[in-house]
């Protein structure tokens, strides 16, 4: 009897010992889930409070339009610069700056006019370097913001659908960086006069620049939106160097995207009541003589 009363006792003290152990782990698994729960809880609050405090910052700060000019510019910042883009920036920061002055900035087609001459006019400042793009303009805008200038007419875009010297960039993506520009006239020079122009046709039958017109068409029309959106006016130019197949008339270049003198003839009759401020009573309806008036 002593024998079994033992055995019996050892028996009942495992299966006590078992069931000791067995709760223990149902305890510690129950802790460690509340842990993880709690864990996740703390988690998930801290993210929302992170998003909701990133998204009050940005919405002072001028909300998505502020983020892509912060992406463009610090993707621009990281390229590499031509340094006949980096000679013409510096001089335009060295220039003299005035409130009067009424300011060309673009690319190419923007550098090669002689703007002042063509509009008789002292105060007409060419700040075109060519093979800009939009990022590269976006880039360059402080010294033109400095001077607050009275009026600014835009003409960029083109080397965007183009990828000269870099990606070919989407209307979306051209567009995106337009937007940065603008705000940035908008938000600092908010008394300038900003003129939208289009951006020009191109010749592919002539031209070592092939782009198919539909686009340039299409980013215009994207162009027209974006100015009434900004309460800035826009230029139809293309239609003045457009030819009856929407091609830049051979009259106007000779390598199909540039223009020549004729060219830059036919864009300074066409904004010159801009520049002048008698736009405001002349009409923007173009007849079909004034157009396609031959060579």
């Amino acid at each position: 009897m002593p024998l079994q009363e033992a055995m019996s006792y050892l028996h009942l003290t495992k299966k006590n010992s078992c069931l000791t152990k067995r709760k223990s782990k149902a305890l510690l698994n129950n802790m460690n889930a509340q842990a993880i729960i709690l864990l996740l809880f703390t988690s998930l609050t801290l993210n929302i409070l992170f998003i909701l405090l990133g998204s009050l910052f940005l919405i002072k700060r001028g909300g998505f339009h502020y983020l892509s000019k912060k992406l463009f510019k610090k993707k621009v910042q990281e390229e590499y610069y031509e340094p006949y883009y980096l000679h013409k920036k510096s001089q335009f920061e060295f220039l003299p700056k005035s409130s009067l002055d009424i300011i060309f900035l673009g690319d190419s087609l923007t550098e090669e006019g002689q703007w002042s001459e063509l509009l008789e006019s002292p105060y007409v400042k060419n700040r075109g370097i060519g093979g800009d793009t939009t990022d590269l303009i976006l880039n360059r805008l402080d010294p033109v913001l400095a001077s607050n200038p009275k009026k600014v007419f835009l003409m960029m875009g083109i080397n965007d659908l183009l990828g000269i010297g870099k990606t070919v960039k989407t209307i979306e993506q051209t567009l995106l960086v337009y937007s940065a520009i603008l705000i940035e006239f908008q938000n600092k020079v908010p008394n300038t006069e900003v003129f939208i122009q289009s951006v020009l046709p191109v010749n592919n039958r002539i031209t070592r620049y092939w782009q198919d017109n539909n686009n340039i068409v299409q980013l215009n029309f994207h162009l027209r939106r974006l100015a009434k959106e900004f309460s800035y006016q826009y230029i139809d130019i293309y239609s003045h160097l457009s030819d009856c197949d929407n091609q830049l008339d051979v009259c106007y270049t000779e390598d199909g995207l540039h223009l020549n003198g004729r060219g830059y003839l036919r864009w300074k009759n066409a904004i010159e009541r801009y520049v002048n401020d008698t736009w405001r009573s002349v009409s923007e309806n173009i007849s079909i003589q004034d157009v396609f008036t031959e060579c």
